[in-house]
């Protein structure tokens, strides 16, 4: 029981609960927001949403090509600016080879999505922005400016679902929804860049040899962590492209909502303490050659936090989907059902998973991510073999990452003690 009270007494807790009320107000707002969307748009035109949205998903986390995990753990302090300029200049070429192979193969050969061609446009500028975000984000979390972060958060979702309604109303349909979201990725950036802008001189003079030092400094990232963090992307961004490929659009629309609920723990509360456990893992690392007591702490508040909501989820997603979206609905319901206990795994396992950054160990952390694709790929295989229906597709995603995030977690742990 100490051990409970202690986590509500630190530094750490407090830098979640700041980070987190954010993010409480700005899902709150998401959720009441969510059944006008399922009223104004179609399930289809959400489907088609989701497919283009799966870009940011998959290159998001890596379109600095990782480097972005350095601005946080870079003990040198005048070695972070040429990270920084690094970061923006990957951006830059990684959005743009991104956007026109992922764009090409879906919006320009594929006949039935040619109407969305104007989609590439959108996915470059919604990668760009996501770089440049992640690249002042980490900068922020380094120097524990999570009022600011919270309140850019809070402002950027006020700014997509605002738009999203809007644009809805007035019949502009996906074209409105990509709108509404990449001005909204937009709001916040001036507030959130304030205290990098004041080291812009450095930045910029940062010369060519200063970034080749700290690109082969921390050639882990793109080497192994940038691998690693898009086959977790691509696991769960390939069960929105197998689900389009199994059984149509209609039933996309239906699974996105779903994934957007499953996602509301994450975004608000696991995202969150990341950060958090990060920077404090970081620092305790440095100091002990360990971090078991952020790795505990964490854990537990995350463990306390999931298991009601997991059973919250199963119980309740059904009928309060039928409720709150409307009839039709009461499906995507049964996929939150079906999906639930994997995501309050997930919801304590991606939180701490930042523990192998802290321990430079992003080869295992490459090859734990790659049983996540091996399993989403052999979940594709069986569901045509034995012609499984979406129910039936679900469960055996559910139970096959449920099990590799479990040895996840273990791996983590050992290291977090210390145990090699």
């Amino acid at each position: 029981m100490n051990r409970i009270k202690n986590l509500f007494n630190d530094g750490f807790f407090r830098s979640v609960m700041t980070l987190t009320s954010g993010s409480i107000f700005a899902q709150a707002l998401t959720i009441l927001v969510a059944p006008l969307l399922t009223r104004i748009y179609s399930p289809k035109e959400l489907g088609v949403y989701t497919l283009i949205l799966t870009a940011e998903s998959l290159f998001g986390s890596i379109i600095c090509g990782r480097y972005d995990v350095a601005i946080v753990t870079e003990p040198d302090k005048k070695r972070i600016y040429p990270i920084i300029k690094l970061s923006f200049f990957i951006t830059i070429i990684f959005s743009l080879i991104a956007s026109i192979g992922y764009g090409s193969y879906y919006f320009l050969l594929q006949d039935e999505y040619r109407n969305y061609s104007y989609a590439i446009i959108f996915i470059f500028a919604m990668l760009l922005v996501n770089g440049l975000m992640r690249t002042l984000e980490a900068y922020n979390n380094r120097y524990k400016e999570y009022k600011v972060m919270t309140s850019v958060y809070v402002l950027k979702t006020l700014a997509q679902n605002f738009g999203s309604v809007v644009l809805g109303v007035l019949k502009f349909g996906v074209f409105g929804l990509l709108i509404s979201h990449t001005v909204g990725m937009l709001a916040g950036l001036k507030k959130q860049s304030i205290t990098m802008k004041s080291h812009l001189k450095e930045i910029l003079s940062s010369s060519k040899a200063e970034m080749n030092v700290v690109m082969k400094s921390h050639y882990r990232l793109p080497l192994y962590s940038a691998p690693a963090a898009f086959a977790n992307r691509f696991s769960y961004a390939s069960i929105a492209l197998f689900i389009e490929s199994l059984f149509g659009l209609s039933v996309l629309g239906l699974y996105s909502i779903s994934y957007k609920v499953l996602g509301l723990p994450l975004t608000v509360m696991s995202n969150n303490v990341a950060k958090v456990f990060f920077q404090e893992a970081s620092r305790e690392y440095d100091e002990t050659g360990k971090f078991a007591k952020s790795f505990t702490k964490t854990s537990i508040i995350l463990l306390l936090i999931a298991i009601p909501m997991v059973l919250a989820l199963y119980y309740l997603a059904p009928i309060a989907f039928e409720i709150v979206f409307g009839s039709g609905w009461k499906e995507a319901g049964v996929y939150v059902q079906i999906l639930a206990p994997m995501f309050g795994v997930r919801f304590v396992v991606n939180t701490v998973a930042y523990g192998l950054q802290v321990v430079k160990k992003q080869q295992l952390e490459l090859g734990l991510q790659l049983m996540f694709i091996i399993s989403s790929v052999a979940c594709l295989v069986i569901s045509k073999l034995l012609d499984f229906n979406v129910h039936q597709y679900l469960m055996s995603i559910t139970i096959v990452f449920s099990l590799v995030y479990v040895i996840y977690f273990i791996s983590i742990m050992k290291f977090a003690y210390g145990k090699r």
